[in-house]
Parts: structure tokens; sequence; C-alpha cells
């Protein structure tokens, strides 16, 4: 008998190169950089300050619908880092700035802070573990931003807090260097 060859499934098929990443921000205390399907953000120097600020991308959010992107620590000394959505205006090389602008949740206290409106500094907002991917979620109708943790829906955390009109981006703020997150591509929900 004669034996039968096993075809190799890798034979004849070309492979596709994938691009190089591409910064696409460049901060004093971060970098962003585009990967074929996500942004990697990482603090680069000011350690043990809430001064690496970064938008996830120059494109803003969409002014429709429901959608949620998805932040995971990739690296994180205690969990100090912030995500969210903000306006343009929030200032990526400032300090402190989810005190002041845009709509955040806190990982390492698990908590709510947020500029005017509503005015939000350390509202408890989540109750489990320690955090290790938070999902954003946008509804630009019902004018409200939930977040998912660690799988979890944990509600409503702001509501009636920007207009239809609004541009808005997804943020972090990393507080250690060498702390470095992923944020997903958008998903949009309904």
């Amino acid at each position: 008998k004669k034996k039968k060859k096993k075809k190799n499934a890798a034979a004849g098929t070309a492979t596709k190169s994938l691009s190089p990443p591409i910064v696409i921000e460049q901060g004093n205390k971060h970098i962003s950089i585009a990967t074929v399907n996500n942004t990697i953000i990482k603090k680069t120097s000011g350690d043990k300050s809430w001064n690496a600020n970064a938008l996830s991308s120059p494109q803003q959010l969409p002014k429709k619908g429901k959608f949620m992107f998805k932040v995971t620590v990739l690296r994180t000394i205690g969990g100090y880092i912030t995500c969210g959505i903000a306006p343009p205006s929030f200032d990526i090389n400032g300090d402190d700035m989810f005190y002041e602008c845009g709509w955040h949740f806190v990982l390492w206290n698990k908590a709510l802070y947020s500029g005017p409106p509503p005015a939000y500094w350390r509202k408890p907002y989540y109750e489990g573990g320690p955090v290790h991917d938070v999902a954003v979620v946008v509804d630009r109708s019902e004018r409200t931003i939930s977040f998912i943790v660690n799988g979890e829906d944990q509600g409503v955390a702001y509501k009636d807090v920007f207009d239809d009109s609004d541009d808005l981006r997804a943020c972090v703020t990393l507080f250690y260097e060498s702390d470095c997150v992923c944020i997903s591509p958008i998903e949009i929900l309904k």
C-alpha cells in the first residue's frame, strides 16, 4: 500500500505582509501606536503623576447610535489608569485632566471622575476585584456612558453629559511609567 502524502495547507498560499505600526500621537509623556486592529498607548516618562493623557485617535467617535470600545490593561503597577471619553479640548500634555475634562472611570479605586457637567470626584462605581479590561459604552441618542468592567455591565455611569453634536474621543490617562493599554476598534451596537 502506498502512503498518502498529507497536503501542506500552507503550501502554495501567499502570505500577506502587515504594515508596520504607525505612531498616531505623541505627547510629552506618552506614545500612541496604531497596529492593524488596535491602538496601543504606553507611558514613556514622568513616573508617578497623572500626566500621560492620550486620545485614542485623532478621529472622533460616531455622532449617532450606540457603540463601544474596549480598554485592556497590558501592563500596570496597581491599576493607576483611567479610561473614558473626552472632547478634543482634553489636553494630552496636561496634569490631572480627568478631573477637568471628560467622563472617566478610574481602575485603581473603581470610581468615576469628570469635569463638568457633572463634576464627579471619586464617586463609587464598581465593587469587584482588580480591573483588567473595561468596555466603554456610549449611547448618543440616550446621551449616556456606561462601563462594562471585567465583563460585568455596571449600568449607566453618566447621563445627559454631552450633546448629540459634540465631538468626542476615547481617552486614557496613565500614572506610572511603562503602564500600557490597548484600545480596541469601535464596535457599533445599534
